[in-house]
C-alpha cells in the first residue's frame, strides 16, 4: 500500500473535527482506484496536496491499481483488513458485477461525475453510414457485450455495427490508422488527445440516452456493507466530505488542481500506464481537469456535491440489468451523503427537466426533420452578467449554463440563434429585429431594456406562441382564464420546486419581495391561482413594514435581487424560504441570496444559495422551446 504522510493545514467541517477527536488515533482509510491517478482523480488529489483528508482523522492509503472489472472484488478482500475500505467504479460495472456476486456484500455512497463520459469516438473522415460497410468499433474486453446492447442487439441497434475487444493501450492509433472505424473512448481524456493529433475535432456520440441507453453514475464510489455502519461510518463520511471538498477546491482553481494531480501522481507513483491516449503537457491535464470538474459539478445538490439520487440509480439499475429483477436502491446506501434536509435543492430537479425537455425536442425532430428553435436577442451589457463566466465556471457548465444559451441548445437537440444589439439600437430597429427571427419556434428578448425602449410595445409585438420566456402570461390569463400560456420561466421554478418538496400554499400567508414584470408580478399570480393569501412588497415598502410582513408569512418568496435586504432572524419559525433574488459577490467568489443571516436556524425549509431556483430557470426556458416547437407544428 501507499501512504500519505503530508501534514495538515486547511479547515474541515465541525462533525468531521469532532470525529477526530473523538479518538487522536488516525483512522485508515484505504482507497481502490478503479484507474491510475489522472485529472478524473482531481478533487481526490486538490483534498490530498491540501490535507483535507489528514484534517479529517483519516490515515489514507491506496491500494495498487487492479485489472478493469476487478474493483469490488479488490475491496471485498481489503474489508476487515485495516480500518475502512472505498473503491472507485462506474455504475454500467459496478451493477452486473454484484448483482452477479451478490455475495460482494458491497454499496455505492457518492459519486464523484453524475453521468458517465463514455462515447464513440470517430474521426469525421470515417463516418460513414452503416448501410455503406461493416462498421467496426472497438471497445474495452469488459465493455464489448455493454456496446453490443446498445449498437448492435437493443433497440435502435444496427446489425451492420461489429464491436470487437481492442487494446485499450493503442486504441487511438487504432482508429487513426483506420484499423477502427470508432472506439470506445472517454470524453475526458481520449477525445482531446485525438483532437490534438489530428488537429481537428473529433466526431463524439455519448452512449448515455443513445438508442435509450442508461448508463447511470461515472467515478462512483462504493464501501464494504459492514464498514458503512457504527463509526466506521463515521469515517466513510469523513472521507467523503474531504474528498468533495477537494472537488470545490478543483473547481473554482483549475490552475492550482492540475498541479495538485501531477504533484499526487509523483507522490503515489500511480500513473504507470502506458497508453497512446495520453498528452504529456501541463496544457493537457489542465484540459482534462476543467472537463473532469464539469461533470463534478453535475453532482451538486443542495449543499454538497457528489449526491446520488435514488431515482436515477434506480433508473439505470433497471436499465444495466435488462429486464433482471433487482429491489428498490439494490447497490446503493441511499443516505449516507445527502443534503440538509432542510434544504429546498434544486438541481437534480433541474438537470431531471431539462432531460426531460432534450427528450421532447429529439422526439420533435425525428418527427418533422428539424431542431426546435430559439432567439435569444440582448440590447447592450446586461449587469447581472458581468460575472456570467465565473458564475458558470463554479456552478454549471455549457450543457445547462443560463449563460451560454447556444451550448445548451447543442448539448440539448436544440437550435439556438443568440443576437446582441447595441445599447443605441432604436425601438424601430428592435422590432424589425423580433419580426426577423419569427421563424423561430421561441423568442426571448432579455430584460432590462434601455430607457428609450417601449418595452410593453416591443414585447407585444412577440408572438403569443413564440413567448418562450412568459411576458404575456399575466396579461393572457387576464383577459382568457382558460387560456395555457407559456408561463414566465422563473416564476414557475420556484412553483416546480414548491411542488416536487410537497410544499402546498392553499391558505398560507406567502410574501412575495419584488414585483418585476418578469419574476414578482408573475409569481404572485402563479401563487394566488394556486389558492394563497398573496402579499407583495416593493422598493417603497419601508423597512419597518417589510419585517412586519416577513414575520407574518408563512412563506416567503424573496425576489428583490439585493443582499442583506431581508434579515434572516425576521422570518417566522418554521417558515419556509424561496430564495430567487441573487447577487454575485465578487470578494466573496460567490452567489448571495437577499437574507442576511443564518436561516437553517430559523426556516423550516429554505432554498440554498446557489442550488435552489438558478439552476432551474434555464431547464424551464427550454421545456417552454419544446412546448412551443410541437404547438406550432399541430396547429
Amino acid at each position: 500500500m501507499l501512504r500519505l504522510s503530508k501534514s495538515l493545514s486547511s479547515n474541515a467541517t465541525r462533525s468531521m473535527m469532532q470525529l477526530a477527536s473523538k479518538n487522536r488515533q488516525k483512522h485508515t482509510v484505504s482507497f481502490q482506484l478503479d484507474y491510475y491517478m489522472s485529472p478524473q482523480f482531481a478533487g481526490v488529489a486538490s483534498a490530498i496536496t491540501n490535507n483535507l483528508y489528514e484534517k479529517n482523522g483519516i490515515d489514507l492509503k491506496f491500494l495498487p491499481i487492479c485489472p478493469v472489472g476487478h474493483e469490488l472484488q479488490r475491496v471485498r478482500d481489503n474489508a476487515n483488513a485495516n480500518g475502512v475500505t472505498v473503491g472507485s467504479v462506474e455504475q454500467n460495472i459496478f451493477i452486473p458485477t454484484l448483482h452477479r456476486n451478490p455475495d460482494l456484500r458491497v454499496k455505492a455512497v457518492a459519486a464523484m461525475f453524475r453521468r458517465s463520459p463514455l462515447c464513440l469516438a470517430s474521426l469525421e473522415a470515417n463516418k460513414g453510414s452503416a448501410a455503406e460497410k461493416k462498421v467496426v468499433v472497438g471497445a474495452h474486453e469488459d465493455t464489448v457485450s455493454l456496446l453490443e446492447r446498445i449498437l448492435v442487439t437493443g433497440p435502435g441497434g444496427d446489425s451492420n455495427v461489429s464491436v470487437i475487444a481492442s487494446p485499450r493501450a493503442t486504441k487511438n492509433t487504432d482508429l487513426m490508422n483506420g484499423d477502427l472505424d470508432a472506439i470506445q473512448a472517454y470524453t475526458t481524456t481520449e477525445v482531446p488527445t485525438l483532437e490534438r493529433i489530428s488537429g481537428k475535432s473529433i466526431h463524439a456520440q455519448y452512449l448515455e440516452g443513445l438508442n435509450g441507453a442508461k448508463l447511470g453514475y461515472s467515478q462512483m464510489l462504493f464501501a464494504p456493507d459492514e464498514d458503512l455502519e457504527g463509526d466506521k461510518r463515521e469515517v466513510v463520511r469523513a472521507f467523503l466530505d474531504a474528498t468533495f471538498r477537494g472537488w470545490e477546491m478543483a473547481i473554482r482553481d483549475l490552475e492550482t488542481a492540475a498541479k495538485s494531480v501531477e504533484e499526487a501522481k509523483a507522490m503515489l507513483k500511480l500513473d504507470d500506464e502506458s497508453n497512446d491516449h495520453w498528452d504529456p503537457s501541463f496544457s493537457y491535464t489542465m484540459q482534462n481537469v476543467e472537463l473532469c470538474c464539469d461533470y463534478a459539478k453535475e453532482t451538486f445538490q443542495g449543499d454538497k456535491h457528489g449526491v446520488i439520487s435514488a431515482k436515477r440509480w434506480n433508473d439505470a439499475t433497471s436499465w444495466l440489468l435488462d429486464g433482471e429483477n433487482a429491489e428498490e436502491n439494490f447497490g446503493l446506501d441511499a443516505t449516507i451523503w445527502q443534503p440538509n434536509p432542510q434544504l429546498l435543492a434544486g438541481n437534480e430537479l433541474a438537470r431531471n427537466t431539462l432531460e426531460d425537455a432534450k427528450k421532447s425536442a429529439l422526439d420533435f425532430k425525428n418527427k418533422y426533420g428539424r431542431e426546435p428553435s430559439l432567439a435569444v436577442i440582448t440590447l447592450g451589457t446586461l449587469e447581472r452578467y458581468t460575472h456570467g463566466a465565473r458564475r458558470k465556471s463554479i456552478y454549471s457548465n455549457d450543457d445547462n449554463s443560463w449563460f451560454n444559451k447556444t451550448s445548451v441548445g447543442n448539448a440539448n437537440g436544440f437550435l439556438v440563434k443568440e443576437i446582441n444589439f447595441p445599447e443605441s439600437t432604436t425601438e424601430e430597429e428592435l422590432l424589425n429585429h423580433l419580426d426577423s427571427v419569427k421563424e423561430c419556434d421561441g423568442i426571448q428578448l432579455m430584460w432590462p431594456l434601455p430607457s428609450h425602449i417601449d418595452g410593453a410595445k416591443v414585447y407585444n409585438s412577440i408572438p403569443k406562441d413564440r413567448d418562450v420566456d412568459g411576458a404575456h402570461y399575466i396579461g393572457q390569463l387576464e383577459l382568457d382564464s382558460n387560456s395555457s400560456p407559456m408561463p414566465a420561466v422563473t416564476p414557475v421554478a420556484v412553483m416546480d420546486l414548491l411542488a416536487d418538496n410537497g410544499i402546498g400554499v392553499e391558505n398560507k400567508n406567502v410574501l412575495v419581495v419584488g414585483r418585476s414584470r418578469i419574476v414578482g408580478s408573475p409569481v404572485a399570480h402563479m401563487l394566488r391561482t394556486a389558492g394563497a393569501n398573496v402579499t407583495v412588497a416593493h422598493s417603497k415598502t419601508s423597512v419597518e413594514k417589510l419585517e412586519d410582513m416577513v414575520r407574518s408569512s408563512d412563506v416567503v418568496v424573496a425576489c428583490g435581487g439585493s443582499p442583506a435586504l431581508l434579515k434572516a432572524d425576521w422570518v417566522k419559525p418554521g417558515a419556509d424560504v424561496v430564495n430567487v433574488g441573487t447577487t454575485f459577490m465578487e470578494e466573496k467568489d460567490s452567489l448571495v441570496s437577499d437574507f442576511e443571516g443564518d436561516l437553517s436556524a430559523v426556516a423550516g425549509r429554505f432554498s440554498p444559495v446557489p442550488g435552489g431556483i438558478g439552476p432551474l430557470s434555464v431547464a424551464a426556458l427550454f421545456r417552454n422551446v419544446a412546448t412551443a416547437a410541437w404547438n406550432r407544428e399541430g396547429n
